[in-house]
C-alpha cells in the first residue's frame, strides 16, 4: 500500500489537509490501522469528516476481509517544541548525534520547518542521521521538513578522548563498599550475598534488603495464623536482634514447618549471619522480615556515613541543557507583566516514568524536569534510568520505553545528587505531585538526600480554579488552556507541558501566595 496514493484518493474528494502517518496491521485482530495527521486548525473539520475519510480508504483498499480503523491526530508544532523533540529523539535513538550536536536552529515558513544543525560527524554519518530524523518527523507530524546538516571538522577520536577523561574524573558520589562474606552455609533459601550492605544505609522501607550482622538475641514465640480457608492454627515465629556494625535492628522469621527445627538447631546467639528480607516500618521502628538466611564469616569492614544533602560542585552524570525558546506566546501575551509569584521564585517542574505505581516495589525508568525562572522555562534536566528489572509490555506500550533504551542508562541512586543540585532552592511542581515525589523521596533517602522543597500540584490548582472539567488529567487541563501535549507519557514531554500549564494557571487564576497563606 502506497501512502501517496491514499492521499491522492482523499484529494480527489476535496480532502487536502491530511497527511498519512503510521500504518499498522495487527495480525491477531486482522485489523489495519491508519493514522492521519492534520494541523490543529483543521482537526475539528477532520473529525466531522471521519466517516467519509474511512469510506474513501475502504473503497481504495477493497474487500480484503480485514477491519480498517483510522485515527486522527493533531500535529501541532512550534520551533520550541520541535527543538525539544529533536534533541529528545537524538538522545533516545542516536547517541552519536546527540553527543556531537553543537548548534540547532529552526526556521518556520508556510508549514515548512527548516532544521539547521551543526555536528561533529562526517558526511556519511550526517546522511544516516538525516534519514532517521526525517522518518521520525514525517511519520509523526503534518508539516514539511527541510534539513541543513553541517559537519564540523574535528581531530580523530577527540570525542572519545574527552569522554574517557570525564569518566576518569568522576567519583561515584554515593558509592558504599559491599560487605564481603565467606563460608556461607545456607539455612533458609539460597543467595550468594554478593550485594550485602550494612543495615545503616537503608533509611526507608525496601524489599529484598541484603545485609549481615551478629545475632544478639533469638526468641521463639507462638502466634495464631489465619489460613486461606478461614480457619486458624497455632504457629511459630522467631524474633531476633541483630547487630550490623554500628546499628542494631529487629528481625523476624516465619519458618515453614520443615525449617522450624533448623532455626533452633543451626542459629545461636553470637553467630554471624547474612540475610535477605523486606525492611518494613512499624510504630516502634524498622524490622526485617527474613526470607533467606545463612550463617557466614563477615569480612573486615569500616562503615563510613554518607554526607547528607551534599550539593556537588559540578553535575556528574546528567548535565542540564538550556531551553532556548524563540517566544512564549502560548503562555504569555507580550504586554503582560510577570506575576510576583513567578517572578519571586524558581520552580522545577518534573515528571517520572516508572515500571508501576508502587514506589516501594516499582522502579523509575526516566526523569524529565524543567526549571522556571522569572516566569520562563530556561533549563531542561532529562535522562533515562536503568531500573535493573525488565520493563513490562504494558509499560512499554504506554511510554514507548524499552529495555534496550535504558540498559546503558545510569542508576537512579547515582543520578539523585545531580537532580538534587538541579532542584536546590526551588519549589517542586508536578501533575499529581504526591505520586512522582513518593519515588524521589523514597529513593533519595537511601543515599542520604532529603528533598525538603516546598511543593505545588497542577491538579490541586486546576480543581480550585477551573470548574466543570470532565476530569483533571494533564491532557484535559492542557486542552482547556490551549496548550499542546506532544508524545504524552514520556517524562520530559509531560514535564514541559506541565510547566506551561503551571505558568498559565498562575498567570490566569492562582492566588497571591502572601495573601492566602
Amino acid at each position: 500500500m502506497q501512502k501517496e496514493k491514499i492521499i491522492l484518493e482523499l484529494e480527489k474528494n476535496n480532502i487536502d489537509f491530511l497527511k498519512l502517518g503510521e500504518v499498522e496491521f495487527e495480525r491477531n485482530s486482522n485489523c489495519l490501522c491508519l493514522t492521519f495527521l492534520c494541523a490543529e486548525e483543521n482537526f475539528n473539520t477532520a473529525k466531522e469528516m471521519e466517516d467519509k475519510i474511512l469510506n474513501i480508504v475502504k473503497a481504495y483498499v477493497g474487500n480484503l476481509g480485514i477491519t480498517i480503523n483510522i485515527k486522527l491526530k493533531k500535529a501541532y508544532l512550534d520551533q520550541e517544541i520541535l527543538s525539544s523533540l529533536i534533541k529528545t529523539y537524538f538522545e533516545n535513538n542516536n547517541k552519536m548525534a546527540f553527543c556531537s550536536l553543537k548548534d540547532l536552529k529552526i526556521e518556520n515558513l508556510n508549514n515548512t520547518f527548516k532544521i539547521i544543525a551543526k555536528f561533529n560527524l562526517n558526511n556519511d554519518e550526517l546522511e544516516l542521521t538525516k534519514v532517521g530524523l526525517n522518518n521520525f518527523l514525517t511519520n509523526s507530524y503534518f508539516y514539511n521538513f527541510e534539513y541543513e546538516f553541517i559537519p564540523i571538522e574535528i581531530e580523530q577520536n577527540l570525542l572519545d578522548e574527552h569522554k574517557q577523561k570525564v569518566l576518569s574524573e568522576i567519583e561515584d558520589p554515593i558509592k558504599i563498599e559491599r560487605v564481603k562474606v565467606f563460608n556461607i552455609k545456607q539455612i533458609i533459601g539460597e543467595d550468594d550475598y554478593k550485594n550485602c550492605y550494612p543495615i545503616e544505609i537503608f533509611k526507608t522501607e525496601q524489599a529484598d534488603v541484603s545485609t549481615c550482622g551478629v545475632v544478639e538475641s533469638l526468641e521463639e514465640r507462638q502466634y495464631v495464623r489465619k489460613l486461606k480457608s478461614g480457619e486458624e492454627e497455632n504457629a511459630t515465629r522467631y524474633s531476633l536482634v541483630i547487630k550490623s556494625f554500628n546499628k542494631k535492628f529487629n528481625a523476624t522469621i516465619f519458618p515453614s514447618k520443615k525449617n522450624k527445627d533448623k532455626i533452633k538447631e543451626l542459629i545461636k546467639v553470637g553467630d554471624e549471619i547474612c540475610v535477605v528480607g523486606d525492611y518494613q516500618s512499624f510504630a516502634s521502628g524498622f524490622s526485617l522480615k527474613i526470607k533467606k538466611l545463612a550463617t557466614c564469616k563477615i569480612g573486615d569492614y569500616t562503615f563510613t556515613e554518607l554526607p547528607k544533602n551534599r550539593i556537588l560542585p559540578n553535575y556528574l552524570l546528567v548535565q542540564p541543557t538550556k531551553y532556548e525558546e524563540q517566544s512564549q506566546i502560548n503562555i504569555f501575551e507580550p504586554q503582560k507583566e510577570v506575576k510576583p509569584y513567578l517572578k519571586d521564585n524558581e520552580f522545577v517542574v518534573f515528571d517520572l516514568e516508572t515500571t508501576g505505581l508502587d514506589y516501594l516495589t516499582c522502579k523509575v525508568t526516566e526523569i524529565g524536569a524543567v526549571k522556571i525562572k522569572n516566569g520562563k522555562i530556561c533549563e531542561v534536566f532529562s535522562t533515562f534510568i536503568n531500573p535493573q528489572v525488565p520493563i513490562s509490555r504494558e509499560i512499554t506500550k504506554l511510554t514507548s520505553i524499552t529495555d534496550d533504551m535504558v540498559k546503558d542508562a545510569p542508576l537512579l541512586e547515582n543520578v539523585i545528587p545531580d537532580f538534587f543540585k538541579f532542584c536546590n532552592n526551588t519549589i517542586l511542581v508536578a501533575q499529581n505531585t504526591a505520586f512522582d515525589f513518593s519515588f524521589i523521596d523514597y529513593n533519595s533517602r537511601k543515599v542520604n538526600y532529603l528533598f525538603e522543597n516546598a511543593k505545588e500540584d497542577t491538579i490541586v490548582i486546576a480543581k480550585k480554579y477551573i470548574k466543570g472539567l470532565k476530569n483533571y488529567k494533564l491532557k484535559t487541563i492542557a486542552e482547556y488552556l490551549k496548550i499542546p501535549l506532544i508524545n504524552a507519557h514520556r517524562a520530559i514531554n509531560d514535564a514541559l507541558c506541565t510547566a506551561k500549564v503551571f505558568i498559565s494557571l498562575v498567570e490566569n487564576y492562582y492566588y497571591n501566595i502572601t495573601e492566602e497563606s
